[in-house]
């Protein structure tokens, strides 16, 4: 018997050899590409995220195999894939740049001359060393005696590709956010359908000011009770402390506990309760009251608020190839350029900033001299870390959230017409709570955003009364269904009666 499984072995080496070289081959090209700019430290952490890309190349192994198993159709649909995952693979390898919508989209609508711009010598080197792999592979394969070891290989390969689905139906997006199938995930988000209806034609809109700029900052996973104005027992906001025109609530409650669903929910009149419906986005309303809207994001735009970003009349978004999942994004304050440039344009406008925010990986969303609190996070395999350096990292962003809001707050004091900015969290974080971490998930810790509002002495001085109103409910219990007529309301703005 072990003579008879030697000799099979012996005539399906040819075959394992083959897989084995065709995969390692991925992994360097294509796969690898996704891990390379990971932050880690320490044998465990190195070991836990070798062990995920074995995992994730497993699946990956078996398409390879049934693929391979047809001649032409492994020699057409191969060579285009490894070629175009090549193209992709080159800028997460030497920019850690995100395969999103947005990068779909350039590559789908970029025109061909500035494209052309991006054909360096390192791009241009790296597709022919892929092109001289890719003939290596082809010729190998087509010597190779395709259907030795068929029954053997063919179950695992079938298990390995159900295996992708297993893992990603217990944890979603443990393998669909990385090369190869990232780019599948984009190609998919960039074709269909937005499925968020919003209403094509709104009641007359009545302006009550022809003078007002206001800035509505929407920040990403910022815990009220992380807020030194909110009694936290860190001073993680100095400078806004230090103002006695901030209004902050420590009790604003939402139940959506992801970008995707509460954006949507904070930026149309869409409430907490809401289920399915058509809706008015809130710069539909504002566009008809007359003002000048613009949207400033450091966000790739998901398809479940892109509809209503797209009302704005313009759109400016930095650093649009790098998602949350690149760990070299910049930083918020790049956005404080246009709105320098966005002030002097017009007496009667609203712009919108949309903000990394708090987001994870931490220790990229804040700069070095915004580090109060250490030691911090040095590594994203969260078991690895102590419950205190995530926390500091944590708290180290919020620091850098008040350096930000204050910046704006310098400039719009500067401004002789009535402003105010208004600053909400989309939703909070977890942070070890019940042994949990970040968002994505059903915790009270992610239901209590930031809230913070600021107005310029004029403004106080044209509305009192809204200003007023504003500060009696400081201490109560609201939730972010207040946001959308809070800030009509705060624009002066009327909207006839009926949709």
């Amino acid at each position: 018997m072990l003579l008879y499984w030697m000799e099979k072995l012996k005539r399906i080496k040819p075959v394992i050899v083959f897989h084995l070289v065709l995969n390692a081959i991925i992994v360097v090209f294509i796969t690898g590409a996704s891990y390379y700019h990971v932050p880690l430290e320490g044998l465990k952490d190195h070991a836990i995220y070798f062990l995920h890309l074995c995992a994730l190349q497993s699946t990956v192994a078996g398409i390879l195999y049934v693929l391979s198993l047809f001649k032409w159709t492994f020699r057409v649909v191969f060579s285009i894939l490894f070629l175009s995952y090549c193209g992709f693979s080159f800028w997460a390898y030497s920019q850690d740049i995100s395969i999103t919508r947005s990068l779909i989209q350039g590559v789908m609508e970029t025109k061909p001359d500035i494209a052309i711009d991006l054909i360096t010598i390192p791009y241009f080197i790296f597709y022919l060393v892929a092109i001289a792999v890719l003939i290596f592979i082809l010729n190998w394969h087509g010597r190779l005696n395709r259907r030795k070891g068929f029954r053997i290989f063919i179950v695992p390969a079938v298990a390995l590709i159900i295996m992708f689905f297993v893992f990603e139906r217990k944890q979603y997006g443990i393998f669909k956010f990385r090369l190869p199938y990232n780019v599948v995930v984009a190609l998919d988000d960039y074709y269909e359908q937005p499925p968020f209806k919003l209403e094509q034609k709104i009641p007359p809109v009545h302006s009550g000011t022809d003078s007002l700029k206001v800035v509505f900052v929407l920040g990403e996973t910022v815990r009220a009770d992380h807020l030194g104005l909110n009694g936290y027992n860190r001073n993680t906001t100095p400078l806004l402390s230090q103002r006695k025109d901030i209004i902050s609530y420590s009790n604003l409650f939402t139940s959506k506990t992801i970008t995707a669903t509460s954006l949507p929910q904070i930026l149309t009149d869409q409430l907490l309760t809401d289920t399915i419906g058509s809706y008015t986005s809130l710069y539909s309303v504002v566009n008809d009251g007359g003002f000048k809207t613009t949207w400033i994001g450091n966000q790739t735009m998901e398809k479940s608020y892109l509809p209503i970003v797209e009302t704005n009349r313009d759109i400016i978004l930095v650093d649009k190839y790098k998602s949350v999942f690149s760990f070299d994004k910049e930083l918020d304050g790049v956005m404080l350029k246009p709105i320098d440039s966005l002030l002097r344009l017009n007496d009667k406008q609203l712009i919108t900033i949309h903000m990394i925010g708090s987001h994870w990986w931490y220790e990229n969303r804040y700069e070095d001299r915004h580090r109060k609190f250490t030691p911090v996070i040095d590594s994203k395999y969260i078991p690895s870390l102590t419950k205190e350096q995530v926390i500091n990292s944590y708290d180290n962003t919020v620091v850098y959230l008040d350096y930000f809001l204050n910046e704006i707050i310098t400039r719009l004091e500067k401004e002789r017409l009535p402003t105010f900015m208004i600053y909400v969290s989309d939703h909070g974080e977890i942070l070890g709570e019940g042994g949990k971490w970040l968002h994505a998930q059903e915790d009270d810790a992610l239901k209590n955003p930031g809230y913070i509002l600021w107005f310029s002495e004029s403004f106080r001085q044209w509305y009192p009364g809204k200003v007023t109103a504003i500060e009696q409910l400081k201490n109560s219990e609201i939730t972010t269904d207040v946001i959308y007529p809070t800030l009509l309301d705060l624009l002066d703005l009327q909207v006839s009666e009926g949709k």
